[in-house]
């Protein structure tokens, strides 16, 4: 079997390797070989077919070779690893950590506007299905309980504004009506200074009543972009747990990406096997997601090296901080998008 492996692989088309001899076009530099030892610039030469350097520079961004193989196997079998082999010096074999990054990000949101774009009528309606086999529309759920708030209060507003009666020739004023219905605009006015409140929530409602698809695609993109400010936050907060231990910021940061690099991979196996339509497979992609506590567990065990018992609280902790941040991230996502 290794032997057909390694047949196949010779057959594969090979990138062309070019060798430089001469000055470097940017310092003058005398070169032999691909990258100047002066300046660093690389000596390939771009007087070449447009969709040649097009593919080659994808290629060098993305970095989709031998070297992701390499880089998710450590990934999953062995929790830490990759970043004690960055600090080690050994980052050759393996795909740079954000690099590494960017492209499980753009694949997993790549696969989730996919695989959750609400085309059909029931996707559109948000319409779920009870235990008793009755649909239910959570649009319209949504709108009712908005507007069922927004009626108590004005129907309050609408009693205060009747206090006025006469009473043997004078006017007596209802002060109770008048304060319950003060407190309850002064309530509502506070829920609606809130992030998100219920105007907010009709404007979410009216844009995913537009166009569905692009209020997910947006979300998506938000979320895309929160979780770029969660990555240094999340790092952070690790440095604050082993903050005795002497590690530099770089290494927890390290660990950050290569968790979240983790959760990708995770979400684009989820996704693939969703896209098969069985059944067991479904039930099997909702599974993987609770590898990812299991993940970090076992990274924070091997890497900082602090007994199972250190480690266990840390987790706890680390792990509420976390879903604080990906939460408030969420919400803020949702705030964005209203605004």
């Amino acid at each position: 079997m290794k032997q057909r492996i390694k047949k196949y692989l010779r057959k594969l088309p090979k990138r062309r390797v070019q060798h430089f001899e001469g000055f470097c076009p940017n310092c003058e530099f005398p070169v032999n070989g691909k990258f100047c030892s002066n300046c660093g610039q690389s000596t390939k030469s771009f007087q070449r077919p447009f969709l040649t350097v097009v593919s080659e520079s994808v290629g060098d961004a993305l970095s989709v070779d031998n070297r992701l193989i390499h880089t998710l196997v450590p990934l999953f079998l062995k929790p830490g690893y990759l970043t004690r082999e960055f600090m080690r010096g050994r980052r050759a074999r393996y795909t740079p950590p954000f690099r590494l990054y960017l492209f499980l990000t753009f694949f997993a949101f790549l696969l989730l506007a996919y695989n959750h774009k609400p085309e059909s009528a029931a996707a559109k309606e948000l319409t779920v299905e009870t235990d008793d086999g009755k649909k239910l529309d959570m649009v319209s759920l949504l709108e009712e309980m908005v507007d069922e708030e927004e009626y108590d209060v004005d129907s309050l507003k609408l009693d205060s504004l009747a206090e006025f009666k006469k009473k043997n020739g004078g006017v007596a004023i209802n002060i109770g009506k008048k304060n319950v219905a003060k407190d309850s605009l002064k309530a509502k006015k506070e829920k609606d200074d809130g992030l998100i409140g219920d105007s907010d929530v009709k404007k979410l409602i009216e844009m995913w009543k537009l166009n569905p698809s692009l209020m997910m695609d947006t979300a998506f993109k938000k979320l895309s972009q929160t979780l770029l400010v969660i990555l240094p936050l999340f790092a952070l907060a690790l440095a604050l747990m082993y903050i005795r231990r002497k590690h530099y910021m770089l290494e927890h940061l390290l660990i950050s990406l290569n968790f979240h690099a983790y959760i990708f991979v995770l979400v684009i196996i989820s996704e693939l096997l969703l896209m098969v339509n069985l059944e067991f497979l479904s039930t099997l992609a909702l599974y993987l997601y609770f590898l990812i506590p299991v993940q970090l567990f076992l990274t924070m065990k091997f890497y900082y090296k602090q007994s199972w018992v250190k480690t266990f609280f840390k987790f706890v902790f680390v792990s509420f901080i976390y879903n604080i941040l990906l939460f408030t991230g969420i919400i803020m996502s949702l705030v964005a998008m209203v605004a």
